[in-house]
């Protein structure tokens, strides 16, 4: 407070000197400090006047002779803290001119009831709270039978510039106004011939009647009147009165004193309820008793005083509670212009927005100027620019509530309106914004509407004929401001074809040109909707599809509704998501929003065609369909836990759930209802995405096109489905694969076609038997080479009859109930010759569980191999042996113990069982300069001895080829060897050895 009194007082500095009173500090260090405070339509005495009272400050003029007019002005807050008068104590004696000294004529005290208790309420706006203060009187009320009157008053509801944050703080000012009504319920008044008397000074009165005072008067002068008239020889005045008139008409007051007897319309205070002999209203005359007193003695006085027990403070309202000191009201609306935290009224880069956390910006009104004598750019009283034009200003929105609501916030620049809550300047609100910029373009306020330039050309309005549907024009500001985003100026292309028909709303990227906008385009037979963020060109567009530039609409796109982005798009639905080109009849009678019956009509063909193929494929022994059977059990899918995939899709796509409640809805999907009835509306059971095209689905991918499903994937036509393939199709099971073919009707050319019409077709069965077999006839021919068939054990070649051939241990044995009969045109028989032949190497497959690795690395195989200790070795990735040398694809490495072991531990098993998994047939260990294949097989049951031998022999490096040691005869080298090193015949041995 004592700042802002200081700035209203400055430019009075050449002329008038002011000090605070030393008590000043104290009293005001319990005020709050006042966040805001507006001088509006005031003069600088009415302003300060307006602090003071509300403050409970006052003010009284001394002598001063280093003032720059030889009186200074004093503000104080306490009666005892003032000076006394120099002639104080004064005696109470009777008026002469021969008197020693001057004295007081006359003293009466007047007593009026005042409230018995203050009470004031605010509203703290942070706290979102009701604030409470009160103050009871400290002095008698009246007499017994008088009435308690109590005061209520509710300050500014949302008047945050005071800094009323507590219930201490109304309390402070309850106190005030108390003390203001009890200063003025017992006033004495009086009438003297002290010359010495002032206003603000401290008396005491010697010898005066009691008055009911326990002793003697000591008071606080409130108001002195003087009266003062030479004291000229008779002669002298009489001839002025001939000559003037009766003195009396001249000895008048420049304006009207303040009464010293007459305080009814003082707050606090119970009107008397008739007149009396003090009551006097204020006149420009002296008082009667004064002048007469005057005219004898030459001087005279009347004043009025407060008791010194009873501090002296400003009335602030009036009896009817009329402010005395008000603030100017701020009627109608004001326009301001938002400013940044330096007073900026332009945003610096992307700092385009100022606000506190409630979102509460600062303005700076046009009317402001500054205290000092600057102008409104630079209103605070000659200092530095900064954001102190205003308190922060709360934003009207449409709709505020909790943690819902609009949300628009002005930035710095833009000029918005302002309205001022109980037309209090410093309770002001913003309630909208306004633009005032001038665009580009259009017809300028010249007579006839065109400009010079105009004129030349022979064009109007060249600047909007310029835009393209990618390409704005005429969007600039030929003024400084803020013209709108859309504007209108006619339906051609000279106008941007635009006739006023854009509203909505559009905001803009801090410190750059992207922007978010929702569009309505209200175009004759044209209706558009448009959300749009310029990031990545996003969009959604209904109804009239055109390309839109700003304020240009552009050319035709199409009808409908379009979904746009030039970056990534998702589509989530929590519940379920629905896409269908089927619909009912339009119009205003639309179908529910989840309305499948065509979907769900498809969904039961697909449920009936299964059932049949599945039937069939049963009955000619194939794999059935997991579809209709169930996924893991019998009917039973990850959707429904008690049908198939086919039915639970169908029943899914079938719900009902209540349309008049969402909580019944909810329980009704839960419970996966499909029953109809009144209120029922169709909504899936799951959260499924349906698609349903009436006239065709076309999925097309510039790269891949991946199908994935965690259960059952099908792909089902009522008529045919066709594989194009450019390139290689190939398909993987996990389990099995079942065609089947002719399953309701043969086809006309063949059942089941497979051709391969270059290069070859290759049928294995790498872990199983193949089997080959027809109803009729079957033929395996070879147009241009030879047809050979090779097993590891038997081959036999037999009829129903008997007859029979067959190749096993090297031998050819005929077989037949009948004759034998050999056609050739030359027989030669040859030598006995023994070749192997060289059988497939089938691929291995990953290994599930836990492995233990046992690698020793050895110069030979066998017990009698010596280990290679402390060598260093690699496990490697590579395809081949030469390559796995070089490879750079290490997998693990170490150095073999004192028994030439690959020590690995837990981690280094996990991560070389990973490895294999990932590449079964491409691990190597490498060591000196050679590459040994590791190969993992699991010991399955029903291995024959022969097989576990082979096994057996490969894992102890008797050879790196499985099948050379796979048969009898084939290496009798390695398998004598290894027999006599082991000292074991049996292939099961051999496989147990190994085990441990």
């Amino acid at each position: 407070m004592a700042d802002i009194i200081e700035r209203v007082l400055a430019p009075y500095a050449d002329a008038g000197s002011w000090a605070f009173s030393s008590e000043v500090s104290g009293f005001l260090a319990d005020a709050p400090i006042r966040t805001y405070c507006t001088q509006y339509r005031e003069s600088d005495f009415d302003f300060f006047s307006r602090l003071l009272t509300e403050e409970g400050l006052a003010w009284r003029i001394e002598e001063d002779e280093k003032a720059p007019l030889g009186h200074k002005l004093v503000i104080f807050s306490a009666n005892d803290a003032q000076p006394a008068d120099p002639g104080s104590p004064i005696r109470f004696h009777r008026k002469s001119s021969q008197e020693r000294s001057d004295a007081v004529q006359a003293l009466v005290r007047r007593m009026r009831q005042s409230v018995a208790q203050v009470h004031l309420s605010a509203w703290n706006v942070d706290g979102k709270r009701q604030l409470a203060g009160s103050a009871a009187a400290r002095f008698a009320v009246g007499g017994k039978n008088a009435p308690r009157i109590e005061y209520d008053d509710v300050l500014g509801l949302n008047d945050r510039s005071r800094g009323w944050d507590s219930n201490r703080t109304l309390e402070r000012y309850a106190g005030l106004m108390m003390e203001a009504a009890e200063c003025r319920a017992d006033v004495m008044l009086g009438h003297s011939t002290v010359r010495t008397l002032r206003a603000g000074t401290r008396i005491e009165v010697d010898d005066a009647p009691a008055l009911g005072l326990q002793a003697k008067p000591a008071l606080l002068l409130d108001t002195v009147e003087h009266v003062g008239i030479n004291n000229l020889p008779k002669d002298t005045a009489a001839s002025i009165a001939a000559q003037l008139g009766d003195l009396s008409e001249h000895l008048v007051f420049d304006r009207p004193c303040a009464s010293v007897t007459a305080e009814d319309d003082v707050f606090g205070l119970v009107p008397t309820a008739t007149g009396s002999a003090h009551d006097e209203t204020n006149d420009v005359h002296p008082q009667a008793q004064s002048l007469a007193a005057a005219k004898t003695l030459g001087y005279a006085n009347s004043f009025s005083a407060v008791h010194l027990d009873r501090p002296w403070r400003p009335v602030l309202a009036a009896a009817d509670g009329a402010r005395l000191h008000a603030k100017p009201t701020a009627s109608g609306v004001h326009s301001a212009i938002v400013v940044g935290p330096s007073g900026e009224t332009s945003p610096n880069g992307a700092d385009e927005l100022y606000c506190n956390d409630r979102g509460d910006v600062r303005v700076r009104f046009h009317w402001q100027t500054d205290s000092a004598g600057g102008d409104a750019q630079n209103n605070n009283g000659g200092d530095a620019k900064d954001n102190r034009s205003t308190r922060w200003i709360r934003v009207a929105q449409r709709q505020a509530g909790p943690g819902m609501g609009w949300q628009w916030l002005p930035r710095i620049g833009q000029e918005v309106l302002v309205k001022f809550i109980d037309l209090d300047v410093d309770q002001p609100v913003i309630v909208g914004a306004l633009y005032n910029g001038r665009g580009d373009g259009g017809i300028e306020p010249t007579p006839g509407g065109a400009s010079r330039s105009q004129e030349s050309s022979g064009q109007e309005n060249d600047v909007f004929a310029q835009a393209r549907n990618g390409s704005p024009s005429a969007q600039a500001n030929l003024a400084a401001g803020h013209a709108p985003a859309w504007h209108g100026s006619s339906a051609d292309d000279k106008g941007h074809r635009n006739a006023a028909a854009l509203s909505g709303f559009k905001t803009k990227e801090f410190g750059g040109d992207g922007f978010s906008q929702l569009v309505f385009d209200d175009s004759n037979q044209q209706l558009r909707v448009q959300l749009h963020a310029s990031t990545a060109h996003s969009q959604l567009n209904l109804g009239h599809l055109i390309h839109q530039a700003d304020n240009f609409r552009g050319s035709f796109r199409g009808q409908g509704l379009e979904l746009r982005t030039d970056g990534y798009a998702a589509l989530r639905g929590g519940k379920g998501v629905l896409l269908s080109t089927y619909h009912g009849a339009g119009g205003k009678q639309l179908e529910p929003v989840g309305d499948f019956a065509p979907g769900m009509a498809l969904l039961k063909q697909v449920q009936q065609l299964g059932q049949a193929l599945s039937e069939a494929a049963m009955k000619h022994e194939t794999v059935q369909l997991a579809g209709h059977l169930g996924s893991d059990k019998a009917n039973v899918s990850l959707l429904d836990k008690e049908r198939a995939p086919y039915a639970a899709m169908e029943h899914a796509a079938s719900g009902m759930v209540a349309g008049d409640a969402l909580e019944t809805a909810y329980s009704d999907a839960a419970d996966k209802s499909v029953a109809t009835g009144d209120g029922k509306v169709p909504h899936t059971t799951d959260a499924v995405v349906a698609l349903a095209a009436r006239g065709g689905l076309a999925m097309v991918a510039g790269q891949q096109l991946q199908i994935v499903a965690g259960e059952t994937a099908t792909l089902a036509s009522g008529g045919d489905i066709n594989l194009a393939l450019a390139d290689v199709l190939r398909v993987h099971s996990g389990q099995a694969i079942g065609l089947l073919a002719g399953a309701q009707k043969a086809d006309a050319e063949a059942g089941l076609s497979i051709i391969a019409g270059s290069d070859d077709l290759d049928f294995q069965a790498q872990h199983d038997e193949l089997r080959v077999q027809a109803k009729d006839a079957l033929k395996i021919a070879s147009a241009n080479k030879t047809v050979e068939f090779a097993a590891q054990k038997k081959i036999r070649v037999a009829t129903a009859q008997g007859a029979s051939i067959t190749l096993q241990n090297g031998d050819i044995t005929f077989e037949c109930p009948g004759k034998i009969t050999y056609h050739a045109i030359q027989r030669k028989l040859a030598g006995p010759v023994r070749q192997n032949y060289p059988l497939p190497q089938f691929p291995r497959s990953a290994i599930d569980g836990e492995l233990k690795f046992d690698l020793v690395l050895k110069d030979m195989p066998g017990p009698h191999g010596v280990p290679h200790i402390n060598t260093d070795w690699r496990i490697v990735r590579a395809e081949t042996p030469a390559a796995a040398l070089i490879s750079a694809e290490e997998i693990l490495s170490g150095c073999s113990d004192d028994d030439g072991k690959l020590a690995l531990g837990d981690i280094d098993e996990r991560q070389l069982h990973e490895a294999w998994n990932r590449t079964p047939n491409a691990l190597w260990i490498v060591s000196e300069g050679h590459a040994h294949e590791l190969a993992l097989t699991r010991d399955p049951d029903g291995w024959t001895d022969e097989q576990q031998r082979a096994h057996a022999m490969d894992a102890m490096g008797y050879s790196d080829d499985l099948e050379m040691v796979g048969d009898d005869g084939t290496d009798v080298f390695h398998r004598t060897l290894a027999e006599r090193d082991l000292r074991l015949s049996t292939g099961a041995g051999m496989l147990k050895k190994i085990k441990g």
